[in-house]
């Protein structure tokens, strides 16, 4: 699989150009930027052989088979419909789009397509999950009754001149950060809440630097997702300084806490509770992008199936509004 990188993010060091190495089968070919120069540091940085100083062109080349969109959120869409449109696999950095609106295009365009587009999702691929899902299903904790997600980073290491304050390019502390833990209770309930309460901490108009929200499932399960940008400073005593990533899942019969979902490789722990008594579970802490980028290649390759489709983005993403609206504020807007 010949991979183009389709932005020169920040986050592209880590989920693909790190990753890519572990990896076989993946030569990444080339990065493209909004200018040339730009295009070709990231290249010189990232040892890869072609720069192209626009999106356009490298959709263009016949030499890159897929893509990996790394453009703030906002952009989603409209460069994932062009990568579809040029014949591109996308690999698209979550959440998949601004809104549940521009989600559901995307997802329109994937299915009438022959192309993979995977939401990269990266924490559900890692063989963490597995485990989670084996507990649950064991048993042991007995009927699930609520679960409970944060994610938040320390504030000093989101400035104010970060993307993540930009309302029109998809900001927010839900979007980048509270994306996650909409996910994780969603993964673990394996059904939609609706959202009873949500309350938002807002320093910049319109941009959640913080939000809470209680949700509840047909089912009668309860729980709550956090996400914030407004967390305490980074202590060098924590495994991943400046995050705190947490999965509490309370069952009838036991419970389950997961510290740091989110990224293994920066050290994670796994401990169930229950009448047996307390049992804490070893936990790879390989990378949790070489096996996304891995599920993301077989799914190109061989057309292997994979969770993080366009689809469940979307979930997320309507959960991510209902979130909004429930705290009196707007969904992120359309770009342009």
């Amino acid at each position: 699989m010949r991979l183009g990188l389709l932005a020169a993010a920040r986050i592209t060091d880590d989920a693909v150009v790190a990753a890519a190495p572990a990896v076989d089968g993946v030569d990444i070919v080339a990065v493209a930027a909004r200018s040339h120069d730009r295009a070709a540091a990231a290249a010189s940085r990232w040892g890869i052989g072609a720069a192209f100083g626009s999106y356009e062109a490298m959709l263009e080349s016949d030499e890159v088979d897929a893509v990996y969109v790394a453009t703030p959120a906002a952009l989603h869409r409209a460069w994932t419909l062009a990568a579809l449109e040029a014949g591109k696999h996308v690999l698209v950095e979550k959440p998949v789009a601004a809104n549940a609106g521009d989600a559901r295009t995307i997802q329109a365009a994937a299915d009438a397509s022959d192309r993979v587009v995977m939401v990269a999702f990266h924490w559900r691929y890692h063989p963490l999950v597995s485990q989670m899902d084996a507990i649950l299903e064991s048993g042991v904790l007995g009927a699930v009754q609520r679960v409970d997600a944060v994610f938040e980073v320390a504030a000093s290491l989101i400035p104010p001149t970060d993307i993540r304050w930009e309302l029109a390019l998809g900001g927010g502390a839900t979007m980048d950060i509270g994306c996650y833990p909409a996910a994780w209770v969603r993964h673990v309930t394996g059904g939609e809440p609706v959202v009873v309460s949500a309350e938002a901490q807002c320093p910049v108009p319109g941009i959640d630097g913080a939000l809470t929200a209680e949700l509840a499932w047909p089912s009668g399960v309860t729980g709550s997702i956090r996400g914030s940008m407004l967390g305490g400073e980074p202590s060098e005593l924590d495994s991943f300084p400046g995050h705190v990533a947490r999965l509490v899942v309370r069952g009838s019969a036991g419970t389950m806490e997961v510290s740091n979902p989110l990224a293994p490789q920066h050290g994670a722990s796994l401990v169930v509770t229950a009448a047996s008594g307390t049992t804490e579970h070893p936990v790879v802490t390989d990378t949790t992008y070489s096996h996304q980028l891995a599920a993301f290649r077989d799914a190109v390759v061989d057309g292997a199936p994979f969770p993080t489709t366009v689809a469940d983005g979307v979930a997320t993403m309507e959960l991510i509004d209902a979130c909004y609206l429930a705290a009196g504020m707007e969904p992120r807007p359309t770009y342009g």
